[in-house]
């Protein structure tokens, strides 16, 4: 009698581990189909971002090769840029609800939402290879975009363009500061050719 109830419980002992085994090893079957497809949170490339609480500021660091395609769009005179889409990238700038375009090629940035002292709300564009020593605090900045900028302000403008009734200019740093005064000219140009493709966030 003792050796059938203790046969009976090592077979109910047994059932039960083999019943874990079989879950554990259907858990980790439906896991390792899962794993192949694509998280739909992860970000691609090198991208972070981090918030600041001052001045209504938000940093992005980003690669050139990792930002989406864009197609081309009419500026403000209605022509065509002379621009090959497929050498073209874009950057939301979520807090202005703006995607920026640029001509890829140039290398790595961050981005800076700023305002100015009169409430201005602009996005500012740097890289750390244009940062020089001849300025204090220098951050290699190389071009700004202001969103309805005041009379003042579009004075120093290069480029403007309206996007559903908002005007955007860009303005393009002085060479004074930065240590690569070539480097520079390759973003400014980047963001120049591409800047009438700014258009609203989807």
């Amino acid at each position: 009698m003792v050796q059938k109830k203790g046969r009976r419980t090592w077979i109910t002992a047994l059932a039960v581990l083999l019943i874990l085994l079989a879950v554990i090893g259907t858990i980790a079957l439906i896991r390792g189909l899962n794993s192949g497809k694509a998280d739909p949170y992860a970000q691609n490339g090198d991208s972070s971002s981090t918030n600041s609480s001052d001045n209504d500021t938000q940093k992005q660091e980003t690669n050139t090769d990792t930002q989406k395609d864009t197609d081309t769009k009419k500026d403000d005179s209605g022509s065509e840029p002379a621009l090959d889409p497929s050498t073209v990238s874009t950057i939301d700038i979520a807090p202005m609800e703006i995607t920026v375009s640029y001509v890829k090629g140039t290398g790595g940035f961050q981005y800076e939402v700023l305002r100015t002292s009169n409430g201005t709300r602009y996005v500012e564009f740097r890289s750390a290879d244009l940062v020089g020593t001849k300025c204090t605090n220098d951050v290699g900045t190389f071009a700004s975009i202001l969103a309805n900028p005041t009379d003042t302000e579009s004075a120093t403008l290069t480029k403007t363009t309206t996007v559903d009734g908002v005007k955007y200019g860009l303005s393009l740093e002085g060479s004074t500061c930065t240590s690569n005064q070539e480097k520079l000219q390759a973003y400014q140009k980047s963001f120049s050719d591409a800047f009438s493709l700014l258009k609203k966030m989807n």
